[in-house]
């Protein structure tokens, strides 16, 4: 049988002891320490390359990001401006339409122009000037205006020619649109309404009324102000028609023309006199110019100190 001995190394005492644990101390330090200076400048440069990484993705994002805000932003306002701009011109008063101007025969010597007009907007009415031309011939220049959304017949009448009038224009100037004032008037149509309320009866035509030498057409008729308000001096256009088409055109004035009134009119034509005919009346008030009433309309309201100072 085999023994093994084993020899067990004495250890040191006192301070041969502490001289080995700083001598294993130290040689720890020297083998590790480059490592440890190794691994930290590995984490450094991992740490100080994210610092690069972020500081290049930020740097990158903004710039990209900002290019495409800044264009975004561009857009939105170019957007906004046209749309501003499409709302604006729509908004504008778009022009007065205007058909050809035509020619009634008055007599031999003389010959009535007339022409519709209409005002496409709604929230707009218009005063204007005007006056028909046909060759050499100017007529003079009459005052008109056009209500919101409405067709009106603007004339010549007994204009002087050598023979029947060719190539009649109707020339419209200085025209001035006038915008609707809603906090003032609510509701245009409403507002129109009370105040063109004109009926006709009791119409009566006749082709063989002798006037001086000449035999004309009258046609006569009862003209009453169904609304509420008193006109100072209202101008009607009548016209006379057959078979829906015109053929002949004439103006009156009614003077102090008040609510309620019912107002006999005879109208005479000239020319080519037809053996039978309606008349169709239209007003040419400006409902909007309040010199037009001969009293405030009624719903203005009065301030109870204008009636104090009324009665001193």
């Amino acid at each position: 049988m085999l023994y093994y001995l084993y020899m067990v190394e004495p250890k040191l005492q006192g301070d041969f002891a502490d001289i080995e644990k700083r001598y294993k101390e130290e040689v720890a330090v020297t083998t590790w320490r480059p490592k440890l200076m190794l691994i930290g400048l590995v984490i450094w440069g991992v740490v100080d390359a994210a610092l690069v990484i972020f500081f290049l993705v930020t740097v990158t994002t903004y710039v990209v990001q900002g290019q495409f805000d800044e264009v975004k932003t561009i857009g939105s306002i170019g957007q906004n401006a046209g749309l501003a701009h499409t709302m604006a011109v729509a908004r504008l008063a778009q022009p007065i339409l205007t058909n050809d101007a035509r020619v009634l025969t008055h007599d031999t010597t003389t010959y009535d122009m007339y022409a519709v007009v209409e005002n496409p907007n709604t929230e707009w009415y218009a005063t204007f000037n005007y006056n028909f031309t046909a060759g050499q011939i100017i007529t003079p220049v009459k005052e008109g205006n056009l209500m919101p959304g409405e067709n009106r017949y603007l004339t010549a009448l007994n204009v002087k020619a050598d023979a029947r009038p060719v190539g009649s224009k109707l020339v419209v100037n200085d025209v001035v649109w006038h915008r609707i004032d809603h906090h003032l008037i609510a509701d245009v149509t409403a507002f129109l309404a009370v105040r063109n309320d004109f009926q006709v009866t009791d119409e009566v035509y006749a082709p063989d009324v002798v006037l001086e030498t000449d035999t004309v057409g009258r046609s006569t008729f009862t003209l009453k102000n169904v609304t509420a308000y008193s006109y100072f001096s209202p101008v009607f256009t009548v016209l006379l028609k057959r078979g829906g088409v015109i053929i002949g055109i004439n103006e009156v004035t009614l003077s102090q023309f008040v609510t309620g009134e019912a107002r006999a009119i005879s109208v005479h034509w000239f020319g080519d006199i037809p053996n039978s005919g309606t008349v169709e009346v239209v007003p040419m008030i400006n409902y909007f110019d309040e010199t037009v009433y001969t009293k405030p309309p009624s719903d203005v309201s009065v301030d109870p100190r204008d009636l104090i100072k009324s009665r001193q």
